[in-house]
């Protein structure tokens, strides 16, 4: 296991040597929590109550969404197609630890420094607007680490679905940008997704999407709205059987474009 700490420790001073492009990184995604932070503050400014929604609820939805969402779903999986292409992935082939558990830990510190980051300039904000900190539900916070857990696992494998496309095309930009899109709509990034009719909100909970950190953000800030639309016992049903059909899935491109890899070096 100390191979892989190291894996971890390395990946967080990658980040510290390039500061600049740090910086400009956190910022891009400060910016993206303020936008549909005050758009939502605007409409319950007009509205009062947005179909179940009062102004706390906004705060405490964008709040832990701002946390949770780079936690779950920051990755360095994106570095995988480029290293299929040039060839430096036989350069990991070669190494004694598991090519899972390499990437799992260097999302793993993606994630931690996403997290505390994310918790700073929340925090920051927050004093500077005189706005008052949600309170976390402590009744349901089992159910908030359980589906948290789901959506670190879910967004693992789906990622690395998505960069193993490497092996057998170039293009793995535009399938990683219409997965960007959809993770932004049917995860409740722009938001909270049971705002939606029924009938769309059943369907689309069908998906993998909402389980990235929908879910473990209602947990822990307004599980009550949800609880009167579905089971939680179903949900919990549905994150694991995708977590199941990911994993093997995951597993079975894995060893498929390894059998059509092959690079003549340089």
């Amino acid at each position: 296991m100390g191979k892989y700490f190291s894996v971890f420790t390395l990946t967080l001073k990658e980040y510290f040597a390039y500061r600049l492009n740090f910086l400009i990184w956190r910022l891009r995604v400060f910016i993206g929590f303020l936008v549909p932070f005050f758009l939502w503050l605007t409409v319950i400014k007009e509205v009062k109550n947005f179909t179940g929604y009062e102004k706390q609820s906004i705060v405490s939805y964008f709040f832990f969404s701002h946390l949770l969402a780079y936690f779950i779903l920051g990755t360095r999986t994106v570095d995988i197609a480029g290293q299929i292409q040039n060839g430096e992935i036989i350069n990991l082939l070669l190494k004694p630890m598991s090519f899972f558990y390499y990437y799992f830990f260097r999302d793993l510190a993606d994630k931690i420094l996403n997290l505390l980051l994310s918790f700073f300039e929340v925090f920051l904000f927050f004093k500077i607007f005189s706005i008052s900190f949600p309170q976390v539900n402590l009744q349901f916070l089992p159910f908030f680490f359980l589906f948290l857990t789901l959506g670190l696992f879910l967004s693992f494998y789906l990622n690395l679905l998505i960069s193993f496309l490497g092996f057998w095309s170039a293009e793995v930009w535009a399938p990683r940008f219409i997965f960007f899109i959809l993770i932004s709509i049917l995860s409740g990034s722009f938001f909270p997704l049971d705002l939606l009719p029924k009938k769309l909100f059943s369907l689309i909970i069908l998906t993998p999407f909402p389980y990235l950190f929908f879910l473990p953000v209602k947990m822990i800030s307004s599980p009550q709205t949800l609880m009167d639309k579905i089971d939680i016992y179903l949900l919990f049903f549905m994150g694991s059987f995708w977590l199941i059909i990911l994993f093997f899935l995951a597993r079975f491109f894995w060893q498929k474009g390894l059998k059509s890899f092959s690079f003549w070096g340089r």
